[in-house]
């Protein structure tokens, strides 16, 4: 049992010759997956200590972009460390690490763009966690919940999350509901009749939209009544209302939610929503032949 152990020492010990005339011993592997994995723990327990202090100060957004960037620093300085700490001379690795770069830049590069995508996102603010955001390309739509290295997570208002590539943000328009000026001004068409008091019904309108809770109680917002044509039945207007982040968070909602409130105010004003009407013209001759037609089915009927 002793001839085991001692061998099995001897072979744990024993240096491995690698490429570039490096020399590693499978107990400095041993050492270097411990030290790694007290580095990613305390490179976790730092960046929430340091999201937590920052953000009372700071902001959510400017702490959380600090807290990865501070995290990625621990991770690649820590790996660094772990090399040296195995006997591992870093200065060996330049040639072979000048050779792997090459071809890792060209099968990874879409990973590279990515991870430098998203340290811009991180530090220019433009998206931030918590953001309303929509990406023109493919029309997506949903509330940020995590910015990572390589992908932005966003969830929809189907509570569908979608893992969005950050290289998709810095290269294409996205649109940030909520970047700066938190309010967004919607617009909800309707139809009244021809006849119709104007002044009445902008009354009307203004105090449906302000008795809403989904509308902004602003002064410098207030909603408004907007008679845009003069259709084939009445005229088209449209109710102006602002939202806040509440409202322009679920778009489809927030619409619905108004569109139900409006046919409630004109039902009870005994405003009728008018709806097309087409006359039909017949010719002499195609009267009397749709007479001439309805004759047999008349005569049919009253024989039974």
């Amino acid at each position: 049992m002793h001839d085991y152990l001692g061998a099995f020492w001897r072979w744990f010990t024993t240096p491995w010759h690698l490429p570039g005339n490096i020399l590693i011993e499978p107990l400095g592997i041993v050492e270097f997956v411990l030290i790694l994995f007290f580095l990613w723990w305390g490179a976790i327990w730092l960046r929430r200590l340091i999201r937590k202090t920052l953000s009372r100060s700071l902001g959510t957004a400017t702490a959380y972009a600090i807290s990865r960037l501070t995290y990625y620093i621990v991770i690649a300085l820590g790996i660094l460390i772990a090399l040296q700490t195995v006997g591992v001379n870093l200065s060996s690795l330049s040639i072979l690490g000048g050779v792997v770069g090459v071809g890792l830049g060209f099968g990874l590069q879409n990973i590279f763009s990515n991870f430098a995508s998203g340290l811009i996102l991180l530090f220019e603010h433009s998206i931030k966690v918590g953001d309303y955001i929509q990406i023109k390309e493919n029309g997506l739509h949903g509330e940020v919940k995590k910015l990572s290295v390589r992908y932005t997570q966003i969830m929809t208002n189907d509570h569908v999350d979608v893992l969005v590539p950050n290289s998709q943000f810095v290269n294409g328009e996205v649109i940030n509901w909520s970047l700066d000026d938190p309010v967004m001004r919607i617009h909800v068409p309707f139809r009244v009749p021809y006849g119709t008091d104007r002044e009445k019904l902008r009354e009307l309108v203004v105090n449906t939209a302000l008795a809403h809770p989904l509308c902004t109680p602003n002064k410098q917002y207030p909603p408004s009544l907007w008679l845009n044509a003069f259709g084939e039945a009445g005229y088209d207007c449209e109710m102006i209302v602002w939202v806040e982040r509440d409202g322009l968070m679920r778009p489809g909602s927030t619409h619905a939610a108004f569109n139900w409130a409006l046919a409630d105010a004109l039902e009870n004003a005994g405003i009728e929503i008018p709806r097309p009407r087409q006359e039909v013209v017949l010719a002499p001759s195609a009267a009397s032949a749709f007479a001439e037609a309805a004759k047999p089915v008349s005569s049919s009927s009253s024989s039974t």
